[in-house]
């Protein structure tokens, strides 16, 4: 009897549960997007089971095979989540620089925890707010001062490099470790005015920014993604991501103390030009935030932490990404490693003087070669925006409620507007060849109202740790050794197995 009664619970639930699937499959949201081409999907899954198990795969999958396959304009479901994916300049032009979708996609809400509404999340009112104020903490003139902080990093970086390259029987140095911890001590002491020593010692906070990335991912890639936050919360890795968590809320928010304590004993102690000028020469984002609420500009205590720890976040991963794969194009592309060696002779000669802001200006040929890297291996692959209202795109109707992906990294390699998309050739930026390309074919920082804010100072950053690189070490990778080196396609882009780079000092 009670058998029976189960087995009639459970069939009443099927029934439920297939009705409400199709409806679910009628409704008109479902069949607008169906309407735009993509691969055939399975019932609940969609296209899951259609992606391979290897995350470099997948990439190449959704931003290769599929691109051949439907177009620049396709639709994909994960489970009951739906991507309209587009890769061509003049779809992505329109999404990039409308004021209406600027709300990021749902995949973004796994970091609300961490981030907050910083500027990546935050949306409406509080976004356009937030970015006005931040603007100026990247004018021209304050990027300057943080030649010092970039120069000084960049030589602990060389000493480390080369230290690890001399120790008995190593032929070849993974870089890309020493890269994290060299662009986090910058990031820190830019945005929070403290000296962590990462390159040099190991600390609680540098262990919890890097498990916390770890965490996020594995989160990302499995079904912990589709739980909310209290649910993933008891899950014994969601205990470790909360109580790490707090531990990084923390140490930001004694920082954030700290500093208010400390600006106001300068305005005690320094009443003089000369002092006040040093000061305001050394200030930090944070102390920029904290400037501004003092001149009665509303911003919590809790917004300015996630501020910074977006800071923090966006500033060290991509910039080390961005580097790793220049670095790979240098060791592979040995011909144009030499003429930006000549270029740096040019500059600096026999000197080993640090890199001034009108240096790095003069470097043009780096330039291209860092865009060239970028073009190929962008740090952030692509970017989601969420569809708050129908609109048309390339002849199809986007409903509202769907997630629309930029696909960066298939954009940057879209044969229209980059002959021989796969080849490194750096000349593609020179001024002659850059004339009459589209200006949405080239987008590693994103671009309209959403951009990345902190562009030139990554850009400046990894010219003077590029520059010092190859003034000190000739790069190579090698190819018939390990094969081309696979692309992760993470929180950033990263290398599935690391950058083993040889590099041979000149000193």
């Amino acid at each position: 009897m009670i058998t029976a009664l189960l087995v009639a619970i459970l069939l009443v639930l099927l029934t439920v549960l297939f009705l409400a699937y199709r409806r679910w499959e009628c409704s008109s949201f479902v069949k607008t997007i169906d309407l735009i081409p993509g691969p055939k999907k399975r019932p609940i899954v969609g296209n899951a089971t259609s992606l391979p198990r290897e995350s470099d795969e997948i990439m190449q999958t959704i931003q290769g095979k599929w691109i051949k396959q439907f177009g620049r304009i396709y639709r994909s479901w994960l489970g009951f989540r739906t991507f309209v994916h587009i890769s061509t300049p003049h779809f992505v032009e329109k999404i990039l620089t409308s004021q209406t979708f600027i709300e990021k996609g749902k995949s973004y809400s796994i970091l609300t925890p961490w981030l907050g509404e910083g500027l990546l999340l935050a949306t409406g009112a509080k976004w356009k707010k937030n970015r006005r104020l931040l603007t100026p903490a990247f004018h021209f003139q304050i990027l300057d001062n943080f030649f010092d902080v970039f120069n000084k990093n960049a030589d602990i970086l060389c000493d480390q490099l080369a230290k690890a390259q001399s120790s008995e029987g190593v032929k070849e140095t993974d870089v890309f470790p020493f890269l994290k911890k060299c662009t986090l001590d910058i990031i820190c002491e830019a945005a929070m005015g403290i000296k962590i020593n990462a390159q040099l010692e190991d600390t609680e906070y540098i262990r919890n920014v890097h498990r916390i990335s770890e965490i996020v991912v594995e989160r990302f890639f499995s079904f912990g993604h589709f739980l909310p936050d209290w649910a993933y919360h008891c899950t014994s890795k969601g205990r470790e991501h909360f109580k790490i968590l707090k531990q990084i809320h923390g140490f930001t928010s004694k920082v954030i103390r700290e500093r208010k304590e400390e600006i106001a004993r300068e305005e005690v102690q320094n009443n003089d030009a000369e002092n006040s000028e040093e000061i305001k020469k050394r200030r930090a984002f944070l102390d920029l935030m904290l400037l501004a609420v003092k001149d009665g500009v509303e911003l919590s205590e809790v917004e300015i932490r996630n501020e910074v720890d977006t800071f923090m976040f966006e500033g060290h991963d991509t910039t080390a990404s961005a580097l790793v794969w220049f670095l790979y194009c240098m060791g592979t592309n040995l011909e144009h490693q030499e003429l930006v060696r000549e270029e740096l002779n040019d500059v600096f000669g026999n000197s080993d003087r640090s890199c001034t802001i009108e240096d790095a200006n003069k470097l043009k040929y780096l330039e291209c070669c860092i865009k060239e890297s970028l073009r190929l291996y962008p740090a952030v692959p692509n970017i989601t925006r969420y569809i708050s209202e129908d609109f048309e795109l390339g002849g199809y109707k986007i409903p509202t409620g769907a997630s629309l992906s930029v696909q960066i990294y298939a954009l940057h390699r879209n044969e229209d507007y980059f002959p021989d998309p796969d080849i490194y050739k750096p000349e593609r930026f020179q001024m002659d060849e850059s004339i009459g390309r589209h200006a949405f074919a080239f987008v590693p920082f994103s671009a309209g109202p959403r951009n990345c804010i902190g562009q030139r100072f990554a850009m400046f950053e990894e010219k003077v740790l590029a520059s010092a690189l190859l003034r000190r070490f000739k790069i190579s990778y090698n190819l018939a050794k390990h094969g081309p080196s696979k692309a992760n396609a993470e929180l950033v882009l990263r290398p599935k197995h690391g950058m083993p780079l040889n590099l041979v000092s000149f000193s």
